[in-house]
């Protein structure tokens, strides 16, 4: 799996994906409580899932846009789950498949199953356009605004409230 984008929805897309087919936490009980792996096997089971994911980032380091008391960990559980980060990773094209990238002044090529994409965002108003149109009050907030995070839309919803 590919993901381009290695901002804070890239790297945690990826995490998602390659966490995909490790096991549960009760399956994991259940195998050390009973002895049926070793210790060594059943940490390779929590961290090697069904899909290996790999981020580009045109950047030269990923997760820019992460907070500093989250990034430490997101960063390790990447490393843990074996994810892949390539910096300075500029994609030009994804054609069969067929994913072709410029790093380091050089074009590389590699087959992926499936690509994320993960870069780029912009707000989008047509629905609260419709609305002003309609006369009915409302409020506009979170990603409609701009794009940014969870937090700036929570708040502005509270303050929307507290208008009721």
């Amino acid at each position: 799996m590919a993901i381009i984008g290695g901002g804070s929805v890239g790297l945690e897309s990826a995490l998602f994906v390659a966490s995909k087919g490790t096991i549960t936490p009760e399956v994991l009980h259940f195998l050390l409580a009973y002895e049926a792996e070793s210790v060594e096997r059943l940490r390779e089971l929590m961290f090697k899932g069904s899909s290996n994911a790999t981020v580009f980032e045109m950047l030269p380091k990923a997760g820019k846009d992460v907070g500093k008391s989250t990034k430490w960990v997101l960063m390790s559980d990447l490393q843990r789950f074996g994810v892949r980060i390539k910096t300075n990773a500029k994609v030009v094209s994804i054609n069969n498949g067929v994913l072709t990238y410029e790093q380091e002044g050089q074009e590389h090529r590699q087959q992926y199953d499936n690509v994320i994409i993960a870069s780029g965002s912009k707000s989008v108003q047509r629905l609260s356009s419709e609305i002003k149109q309609l006369g009915i009050p409302f409020s506009t907030i979170g990603d409609c605004v701009e794009p940014r995070k969870i937090d700036s839309a929570i708040h502005e919803g509270y303050l929307s409230a507290l208008e009721i």
